[in-house]
This record gives structure tokens, sequence and C-alpha cells, in this order.
């Protein structure tokens, strides 16, 4: 193109209206991306508020739930006019079955896991005398109180059976 075309007032005057289109598309595409990264940002706030909708509707039903089991038991211990109080006689096999417990687990060296299902003895023996914890899980039937002895003596002394009529000592 020759000089004297570029200031041909049409041409110019074309220049000038194509580089305002085409400035008017860069602005249109821009707004348009700018709408779009808008559009996926409120997306994702709209699904996280639905999320967090939800687990406020979970936890307004737990809550409801508690308020109905702390109402129950309110109701319950309305029903008792005052504290529950264990009588003398109670108490005092309770303290007998205590001290029994304590013996009986200094002797037998038997410590139990009370959070084992009920359906399992769990625990350990324990041996001062031969530094020694042998753990236990016994499934509860008739025989688990003889498992469990049986346990207990070869933990103390495994030459020493009390079962064992042959190798006991002579009276």
């Amino acid at each position: 193109m020759s000089l004297e075309e570029k200031k041909d007032p049409i041409y110019l005057d074309i220049c000038h209206q194509l580089d305002a289109f085409c400035k008017r598309v860069e602005e249109k595409v821009d707004k348009d991306q700018q709408q779009l990264k808008a559009r996926k940002k409120n997306t994702e706030l709209e699904e996280k508020l639905a999320q967090e909708m939800k687990k406020n509707a979970e936890l307004l039903r737990q809550l409801e739930e508690v308020s109905n089991r702390y109402s129950e038991l309110d109701r319950l211990c309305a029903m008792f006019p005052g504290q529950v109080t264990i009588s003398d006689n109670d108490q005092t096999r309770l303290d007998q079955a205590k001290l029994s417990y304590e013996v009986a687990k200094e002797l037998t060296g038997v410590r139990f896991d009370y959070t084992a299902p009920p359906n399992i003895c769990k625990g350990y023996v324990k041996s001062e005398s031969r530094k020694l914890l042998q753990p236990f899980s016994i499934e509860v039937q008739p025989d688990a109180s003889a498992a469990l002895w049986r346990l207990a003596e070869a933990v103390a002394a495994p030459e020493w059976r009390l079962t064992d009529k042959e190798n006991m000592p002579p009276n």
C-alpha cells in the first residue's frame, strides 16, 4: 500500500472503525470472562452453602433428638422426689465385694478390660515375681472360668499346676 492510500480518509475511517470494533470485541470477551469467573465462584459458594445447610439441618435434627432425650431424663428424674441413697446393708455388701475383688486381684494378678464386648473376657494376668504380663481374650462360655484359672496358674509358675495331681508336693 502506498503512502497516499494510507492517507485516504475512507481508508483511515475504516481503520478507525475496525480498531473500535476490535476494541469492543475484546471488551466484550473480557466482560464475558469476568462474568464466567463470577458465575463459577457463585456456583462454588452455592455448593458450599448447600453443604453447610445440609450439615446445619443434620445438627438441628441431632440437637432435637438430644433435647428430647434430655426432656425424658428430666421427666424421669422428676419422678424421684429426693436423691437415691444406698442402704447401710447394701453399702456394707458393696464394701465387702470391693475388698474381695482387691484381694483376688492381688492374689491372682488378673486385671480385666471392662471395655471389651460383653461376650469376651479380656485383660491380662500379671506376675510380679516373674515380671510377666500375659494378655488374654476368652470367649464367655461355661468353661471360661476354668480357662482363666489355668492361665493364672501358668503365669504364676509354669511348673506349679493345681490340677496336676502327679506333680503336687506330698502332704
